[in-house]
């Protein structure tokens, strides 16, 4: 759930992908958002890993629409080369489904609290996506810490505090620059 772009990291995502739908023949890769020029690079790959009746791409979602995707995943995948931040990450902790991100995201200084953070690893990413899949007390123990997370740290008083906080900071020092 995210723009379709290079940075995104989704061949890593399709390529662990391709290993885990040869264990599990049932299971299927939906990927949502609008292309950003990298749709076509994504199916050249998919279809020389010969995965392509697996992989759904959907284009954007908005809406109930969006939010019944995160309900109806059963994990949700952001391996991103960089991240400043992810509103999509806070979005599937909000719907309970179970995360995993790459370590090159900001997120994932705190997405180890609810949910599991992997190197840029295909093998690492499908070694994740199988223990979200099969074990369900760490699904379950991701999907609690993940709204505890959101109730917490990231509800709209919380947020409001640390941007003053930063503001406050900001001040302070450029006051003790400008006396400098």
């Amino acid at each position: 759930l995210g723009r379709i772009h290079r940075i995104k990291g989704i061949d890593l995502l399709i390529e662990a992908f391709s290993t885990i739908s040869e264990e599990m023949p049932n299971v299927k890769l939906v990927i949502v958002g609008p292309d950003h020029g990298y749709l076509e690079d994504l199916q050249k790959q998919i279809m020389q890993l010969d995965i392509a009746e697996k992989i759904v791409f959907t284009g954007p979602m908005y809406g109930e629409e969006k939010l019944s995707a995160y309900v109806d995943a059963d994990v949700y995948v952001l391996p991103s080369l960089y991240e400043s931040f992810s509103n999509t990450v806070l979005e599937a902790w909000a719907c309970e489904t179970p995360v995993i991100v790459t370590e090159s995201c900001a997120i994932s200084a705190v997405a180890h609290k609810a949910g599991i953070v992997v190197k840029r690893d295909p093998n690492m990413l499908a070694d994740s996506i199988r223990k979200i899949i099969f074990d369900d007390a760490l699904s379950r123990n991701c999907c609690a810490n993940g709204k505890i997370l959101i109730e917490n740290e990231f509800n709209a008083e919380s947020v409001v505090t640390k941007i003053e906080d930063c503001y406050r900071q900001l001040i302070r020092s450029k006051m003790e620059n400008d006396h400098l």
